[in-house]
């Protein structure tokens, strides 16, 4: 065996990692030479052996001077001729303060990413997918002023992973297209057709907090309107009326403060799918955005009957509460504060309600005895006021609250006359509905 083949054997034992034994015995495939002889697929390895060395080494121009032949000679011989090739022309770009430079080094850079795709796309893990999602990154990178091309490269490399979507990469695209809208680089329909493919892709993934980002991104663009969504979500549920869909379409119309009659529709084909105790409250607030009153209590009873936890079930109280209280059904109103105070004595909202509850239900008699109510709302809120943190928002409401109800106490000359002298002698309110012990109150 002459010297040539004995460096080459050894340069080939070097690439393939295996005993001079296996190298010796091994020819190299064509790979390393489509028509070429085994001692020139020698040579192609050696020439990977020694650029692999100089990029390694940060000779970075040295092993460029490898590449022109190793991609004439063996494209296909190892991914790592493209990928020490685009690390090394992303170097350059990061260096280069030329802006001609840089675009000719961005041109190579793409260049060598097509190249890559070409020979090496089929591969099961940095394959097609894999690469034009990183040359879509790169490109977006170096190139942001071309907006054209960096929604070109995104585009392509999501629809090659649609299969499999990366929330977070479509994250990324969907913020620069957003970013175009909002400087009116794309038209709307355009925008809202890439929304829609985009929004169909994310719903295959289980990343709930990329969905809400992406969520985001779509209100804050401006083009989130009614108009723009209504028909947009009345195809997606006529083709598939799942409760994911169906979730979908709601929260984004609701986000989108959409509070018209398809709302409300698809809130109650959601809840149809749906009959959990979270959705009915969701469909409840919708309900309560538009004013609907009757509505949204029906749907609230319904979370509330559903509902397992003590705590929610309390708050969900306090809500129907104070929605019978805007319908001025102040004895349901008081009747779910109480169930609320009952569930989590701790739940300092529910006495806030149930005193309300009672003031507005004062009216179920007349003259001393309606007054004799507020002494006993006055009582609910003093016990409700000491849950609520010192100084608190809460506090000050109750404190006004409460000052406004001793303004409606009896006189003390209405006292003297029945007999009542003293403050603080137990009384029992008895008021239509309203009952219940306190104690004697004296004006101020």
């Amino acid at each position: 065996m002459n010297s040539l083949k004995k460096s080459l054997l050894v340069a080939a034992m070097v690439v393939f990692g295996g005993t001079s034994m296996f190298a010796q015995t091994r020819e190299l495939g064509p790979e390393w030479g489509e028509n070429a002889t085994q001692e020139e697929r020698y040579q192609n390895a050696l020439k990977f052996n020694f650029y692999r060395d100089a990029y390694n080494s940060q000779r970075y121009d040295d092993a460029l001077g490898y590449l022109p032949d190793l991609i004439k000679n063996s494209p296909k011989g190892a991914q790592n001729i493209y990928v020490y090739a685009i690390n090394i022309y992303k170097n350059k770009i990061q260096r280069s303060m030329d802006l001609n430079q840089r675009k000719n080094y961005v041109d190579s850079l793409i260049m060598l990413y097509d190249l890559r795709e070409q020979n090496f796309g089929d591969d099961a893990r940095y394959g097609r997918p894999y690469i034009l999602v990183q040359k879509a990154k790169d490109y977006c990178s170096f190139m942001a002023s071309d907006r054209d091309g960096v929604r070109t490269y995104f585009e392509e490399a999501i629809e090659a992973n649609a299969a499999k979507p990366d929330p977070n990469f479509i994250n990324l695209y969907f913020n620069e297209l957003t970013t175009d809208y909002k400087n009116d680089l794309v038209e709307t329909s355009y925008y809202m057709e890439k929304y829609e493919w985009l929004s169909e892709l994310m719903d295959k993934t289980t990343d709930e907090a990329a969905k809400t980002t992406f969520d985001a991104l779509f209100v804050s663009s401006g083009a989130a309107n009614c108009e723009n969504l209504e028909p947009i979500f009345r195809t997606r549920i006529a083709a598939d009326p799942s409760a994911a869909v169906l979730a979908k379409a709601f929260n984004t119309l609701l986000k989108a403060e959409c509070y018209t009659a398809f709302l409300t529709e698809v809130g109650e084909q959601y809840y149809a799918a749906d009959p959990s105790a979270q959705t009915a409250q969701l469909v409840a607030s919708a309900y309560v955005k538009m004013g609907d009153d009757a509505n949204a209590v029906a749907f609230l009873k319904q979370a509330f009957a559903q509902a397992t936890d003590p705590a929610t079930k309390s708050m969900l109280a306090v809500e129907i509460s104070g929605t019978e209280l805007s319908m001025k059904n102040a004895a349901e109103a008081a009747n779910y504060a109480s169930q609320a105070r009952q569930l989590n004595p701790e739940n300092g909202y529910a006495y806030i309600m149930l005193a309300q509850s009672y003031a507005a239900g004062a009216t179920a008699c007349q003259g001393f005895d309606s007054q004799t109510v507020f002494w006993l709302a006055y009582d609910v809120l003093a016990s409700g006021r000491k849950l609520f943190a010192e100084g608190s928002p809460e506090q000050k409401q109750i404190d006004e609250t409460m000052a406004m109800f001793r303004r409606s106490f009896p006189s003390r000359d209405e006292l003297f006359f029945r007999g009542l002298t003293s403050a603080g002698a137990p009384y029992d309110v008895k008021c239509g509905w309203i009952t219940g012990r306190t104690t004697v109150k004296m004006v101020d």
